[in-house]
């Protein structure tokens, strides 16, 4: 009885699924609160929501802008400024426009979760560039205060 059962164990270890990473669902408020969070770390004072604005972006069927990807628009009065486009699997972040790589260390957290949910690995820059098609990319570690960017670019 006993190699019946270390057979059967055998059986049922090579038979279970390996893990391999799984997108997410990332809910459209969470995907809002990140993209917020993005842009404090811009400098950006977002409690002003008559002036910025957030929003899902879409294909025109619905689906998601970029398959694997979640992405939020963030705009100035009613101006474009960014496309925070978040990956499903690792959390991380990239304006799909600029190849500017969001990478402040108050995003850590949630990403950390994304990676523990789906079990995928962090992408490299370069990874994440050629998901959304550019080729240079630049990452951002330093988040800016909203009162120097005050200074420097006036009020807004």
């Amino acid at each position: 009885m006993p190699i019946v059962r270390s057979i059967l164990l055998a059986l049922f270890l090579l038979l279970e699924p390996r893990t391999q990473s799984v997108i997410v669902h990332i809910p459209t408020s969470d995907a809002v609160d990140f993209a917020r969070m993005i842009a404090r770390d811009e400098g950006y004072d977002v409690t002003r929501t008559r002036v910025y604005s957030f929003d899902l972006l879409t294909g025109s069927q619905g689906e998601s802008f970029l398959q694997g990807y979640t992405s939020i628009g963030f705009s100035i009065n009613g101006n474009p400024r960014n496309q925070i486009t978040i990956s499903n699997s690792t959390g991380q972040a990239i304006d799909y426009n600029t190849c500017e790589i969001f990478a402040y260390p108050d995003l850590k957290p949630f990403q950390e979760q994304m990676i523990r949910l789906s079990k995928a690995k962090r992408k490299t820059a370069q990874e994440l560039a050629d998901d959304v098609g550019c080729s240079s990319p630049k990452v951002l570690t330093r988040p800016v205060s909203y009162a120097k960017q005050k200074q420097v670019t006036g009020p807004r």
